[in-house]
């Protein structure tokens, strides 16, 4: 395991001081990313296919600006950002478009600068509190897959690549399933069903840590770096 201990070291380390930076958050959902991004000086623009969860992230952090898009088709000119960043949601993208959402994100930063990838890996206690409502095992490793396969195909240079576990702060079982139904709201009639064995799960897996209640989460940083 890496050194990084939360999803926003390995963008630190990456990305260098962020005051001033242009930064875009791909799959931005509720603006959490965006918003600690911004506090530490970064001019952040999120993008997302739900006009719902923008609603969110346009509270959450409003000195963000946020467009309704996909990643596979960002409207944006060539060569606009400092870097790029997309956290837990690489593997929502759907496979037919994936490589075509990667090749877009290189093409919207400029030259010299960094798109870092950050996904969840298929293990750890959310991974396993959340299987019941979404198993993401098949989903996850076929968008690693898709993603080293981009790589490969075109050659992109990759400056980093490694794995490191994170803490998700959860107050409890229902703080878990809210999240879920932000993210899908057709998962209503499912997440009643699973409740019980949801809460089950979180009870099992929860840990005490300095910030409260969280689940741990192990990931993986892969830097790509735009010739």
């Amino acid at each position: 395991m890496s050194v990084f201990k939360t999803n926003i070291g390995p963008i630190e380390h990456l990305f260098g001081p962020l005051s001033g930076k242009k930064v875009l958050d791909i799959g931005c959902g509720r603006g959490r990313l965006s918003r600690a991004l911004g506090r530490r000086g970064a001019v952040m623009t999120g993008i997302d296919p739900q006009a719902a969860i923008l609603d969110l992230a346009r509270e959450i952090a409003p000195d963000a600006t946020f467009k309704q898009a996909c990643g596979e088709a960002l409207p944006f000119e060539d060569d606009t950002f400092d870097g790029a960043v997309i956290l837990n949601s690489l593997h929502h993208v759907p496979e037919s478009v994936l490589e075509e959402g990667l090749a877009e994100a290189m093409r919207v930063i400029k030259p010299g600068a960094i798109f870092l990838i950050m996904e969840p890996l298929a293990k750890g206690g959310y991974q396993t509190v959340f299987a019941p409502i979404d198993d993401e095992t098949e989903v996850r490793a076929m968008a690693l897959a898709k993603l080293d396969s981009f790589i490969e195909r075109t050659d992109t240079k990759v400056i980093l690549r490694a794995e490191y576990e994170t803490m998700i702060p959860e107050e409890n079982a229902e703080s878990v399933l809210s999240g879920g139904l932000d993210v899908d709201p057709s998962r209503a009639a499912l997440i009643e069903e699973k409740r019980d064995e949801v809460t089950r799960l979180f009870a099992r897996h929860v840990r005490q840590t300095e910030r409260g209640p969280a689940l741990d989460q192990p990931m993986i940083a892969i830097a790509l770096q735009k010739a």
